[in-house]
């Protein structure tokens, strides 16, 4: 559809990997003859396949007439393959298969299927579903699905072999596995099974959770009657359960302004009125103006209520036993139930496809039906200005987010759609597979090659590395130097006694770096330097620990070399100049917790990331001076509301000056059932694309404030009039920071002002494209 929208996207292409283990690991080779073949596609009848390691796996066995082998109950049960999708690394992007597992339902609670996709931590396994779990004893199919990117070779045991996995609470007995391609209703019958997984997960949660408070429905005469009540809603605040159509709301059109290359979200919601609802769908009819339709494209999303602790006390992992029902997850459009006088939450994304995407006004129709016929609709209308935006690079911006293993590659395009140039990554959760031979330092970087070559074809620039962690964990924080002393052991057992000799040797000398390790620290990163210059990633910048400020700490009496203390400035000093032997051109980066005594480090490092701008009214400028970029961070959990990430990455940050931006944390957070506590993170990777949080489009939408403000200091030069309206709008947002107890976010006192700052920005740029030729 050339001159129409190109298409309605429910989630296919834009949609924490780590895995959930039960006790141990256990893998070994499988024979590899496949029987039943499907074309090209194997089954394997698992009481045939020989080479089966026992931790894992019970003998072959019969129940039934049907012979199996049984996923020990309380390990991870791996089964390693050929590739069967040719010699590639992984199967051509977009290829998504289905596994159809035949097993007897044991298990009391849903099983982990598991797979190596190249991206958990020290390269173990990535959790893709959970199923059965009724305990009923049945045998039963399961259709598991594994996408490209959750799929790679390991080379294990002397071949280069694909791993699947099982974890299981019981004795999972497992007759055979087919693969498949994946059907058309492969996507929608997955997501179906994860929302109903973590529905039976949190029951007892949900039954006693708030859903909000209480509103009465203002619905106009003309209204009254109807089934289903739509009404628009501010996409950065929650719209709870029990929200109802306000004043003017109900039956309002849904409105969006935007430019020409740009993702804008809009919300609505629905309420039932009188009755309850069932199988509730929204559908989008085509966008027209007086120039013909929209060229665009459409992400319709339904959002998934979730158990979230209602209180939330940074720094504690206590369980509040308090919960309400938040409006946490954006699905590809799916059907809902809502319960007579509540309102359930839906979401547009119109994204404009640059010169195609013609300005002018356009209108359309929401409609929404339910299983019983009823329907109702609001009018959709599009204002797209003579605008084509700087991107993220191009305007000199950057964003990244603290990773727990690395995203998947579907992940990273979902990131780099929402204005993510880059990623946090950490030692113990991202590095190479580190060797010695007659000790010699080897590396192999085969994972995040292949990983680092599709983030820069997303376009990332950027990636943050922290050799270490928190320094009141200190040694066992120094993730590098602590591995490249204890991976020269030949066995499990040596490893585990030379981690004792360092954290021994460390805490005995703590301001520098040991002598063992700092040959092997230098030539690690000049290894790095090396090899990322050879591959072309993007550019690293190495922070040797997290949160070095920590160095004005006072431990407790009889605890020196070990947690924060006066040593950590020492320690953090000599690694710097340990990544400058091995890599004289590095950029060395220092996140600053607290601002005054990380200024001891200016001479140290490349760029100063920090959450408490405000400690020091002149950073900016000392920064300048230094030649040190400046960089700020703040926190998003999963129950972040959009207006908060908005506005901290946006309009706040932009106030300070400065020009990258770090987030804690991407996914460091429990697969999908977040109801227990510390759950940092915005979004999910699935085989069908990336579910995610309305706080990942308030990250989107903060960096496209700062875009739309670069875009309007390129375009109108130094005029003054220009300059004293950013001016103005820049003080207003510092000026609107709320008082909170915690300093790791930052909310505005009044979100809709953002709208308002955007919407000055929006008509100043547009009058000045208008004069422009």
């Amino acid at each position: 559809m050339p001159t129409a929208m190109k298409r309605i996207r429910r989630g296919s292409a834009w949609l924490p990997s780590a895995a959930a283990v039960l006790a141990s690991v256990s893998w070994s080779v499988a024979a590899f003859g496949a029987e039943g073949q499907d074309g090209d596609l194997p089954t394997w009848a698992l009481a045939s396949v020989d080479g089966l390691d026992a931790a894992g796996w019970t003998a072959p066995a019969r129940l039934e007439g049907r012979a199996f082998r049984s996923a020990r109950a309380g390990r991870t049960a791996v089964l390693a393959v050929r590739p069967w999708w040719g010699n590639s690394f992984r199967p051509p992007e977009g290829t998504v298969y289905i596994l159809r597992v035949t097993y007897r339902d044991t298990a009391t609670s849903p099983v982990r299927f598991l797979s190596h996709a190249g991206v958990a931590a020290y390269w173990g396994l990535t959790e893709v579903h959970r199923f059965g779990g009724s305990g009923d004893g049945a045998w039963k199919t399961a259709d598991l699905p594994l996408s490209w990117d959750l799929l790679c070779r390991r080379k294990a045991a002397g071949e280069a072999a694909a791993e699947i996995a099982f974890a299981s609470p019981a004795d999972l007995p497992i007759e055979t596995i087919r693969v498949l391609p994946a059907e058309a209703g492969s996507a929608g019958r997955y997501f179906d099974e994860t929302r109903r997984w973590i529905a039976a997960a949190q029951a007892d949660k949900r039954r006693s959770a708030s859903r909000g408070p209480v509103q009465t429905a203002a619905i106009p005469e003309a209204m009254k009657g109807q089934a289903i009540v739509p009404y628009p809603c501010d996409w950065m605040s929650p719209l709870w359960q029990n929200s109802a159509p306000q004043p003017g709301q109900a039956g309002a059109a849904v409105k969006l302004r935007m430019a020409r290359n740009e993702y804008e979200p809009a919300a609505f919601a629905v309420y039932a009125a009188g009755r309850a609802l069932t199988g509730v769908t929204c559908t989008v009819g085509p966008l027209a103006g007086d120039g013909g339709r929209l060229a665009c494209e459409l992400d319709l999303r339904t959002a998934e209520y979730s158990a979230v602790q209602e209180t939330v006390d940074y720094g504690t992992s206590v369980d509040s036993g308090k919960y309400r029902m938040f409006p946490q997850r954006l699905w590809p459009a799916y059907p809902v139930d809502i319960a007579q006088g509540r309102s359930h939450l839906f979401w547009i994304t119109v994204r404009t496809l640059g010169e195609a995407s013609r300005p002018g006004r356009y209108t359309g129709r929401i409609t929404i039906r339910d299983a019983s016929g009823h329907t109702a609709d609001l009018p959709l209308e599009v204002e797209v200005l003579p605008v084509t935006l700087r991107t993220v690079n191009e305007a000199g911006l950057r964003l990244g987010s603290c990773t727990r293993g690395l995203p998947t590659l579907q992940e990273v395009k979902t990131l780099a759609e929402a204005n993510h140039n880059g990623m946090d990554l950490w030692f113990a959760c991202t590095n190479p597979q580190i060797s010695f031979d007659d000790g010699k330092l080897s590396l192999d970087w085969t994972y995040l090659d292949d990983w680092m070559a599709y983030a820069r074809q997303c376009g990332m620039t950027e990636m943050v590395w922290f050799f270490g962690g928190d320094p009141k964990r200190f040694p066992n924080s120094l993730e590098l130097e602590r591995d490249l002393y204890r991976l020269r052991g030949r066995t499990a057992q040596e490893r585990q006694e030379l981690y004792r000799e360092f954290c021994r040797k460390t805490s005995a000398d703590p301001d520098k770096v040991i002598a063992e390790v700092r040959p092997l620290y230098v030539e690690f990163v000049r290894q790095t330097a090396e090899h990322a210059k050879a591959k072309n990633w993007p550019r690293l910048v190495l922070h040797p620990f997290d949160e070095p400020g920590k160095w004005t700490a006072r431990p407790p009496e009889g605890s020196a070399g070990t947690g924060a203390g006066p040593w950590i400035r020492g320690h953090f000093g000599d690694c710097c100049g340990l990544i400058r032997q091995g890599w004289p051109d590095a950029t060395v980066g220092l996140e600053a917790h607290v601002v005054p005594p990380c200024l001891a480090f200016l001479k140290d490092v490349n760029v100063f990331c920090t959450n408490r701008a405000w400690q020091d009214a002149e950073l900016a400028r000392r920064l300048a001076e230094a030649k040190v970029e400046f960089w700020q961070y703040a926190n998003c959990d999963d129950q972040a509301p959009a207006y908060r990430t908005r506005y901290s990455f946006g309009f706040y940050f932009a106030s300070f000056g400065s020009r990258g931006a770090l987030v804690w944390a991407y996914n460091w957070l429990a697969r999908f059932d977040t109801s227990g506590r510390d759950n940092w993170g915005y979004a999910w990777g699935t085989p069908f694309g990336t579910v995610f949080c309305p706080s990942l489009v308030g990250l989107r939408e903060g960096l496209d404030d700062r875009r739309w403000i670069e875009t309007l200091k390129a375009r109108a030069g130094k005029d003054p009039a220009v300059e004293a309206l950013l001016a103005e709008v820049l003080k207003e947002a510092r000026a609107d920071r709320a008082e909170t107890p915690y300093t790791s976010y930052n909310e505005p006192r009044d979100p809709r002002k953002l709208d308002q700052w955007r919407g000055r920005i929006m008509d100043a740029l547009a009058a000045a494209s208008s004069r422009t030729p």
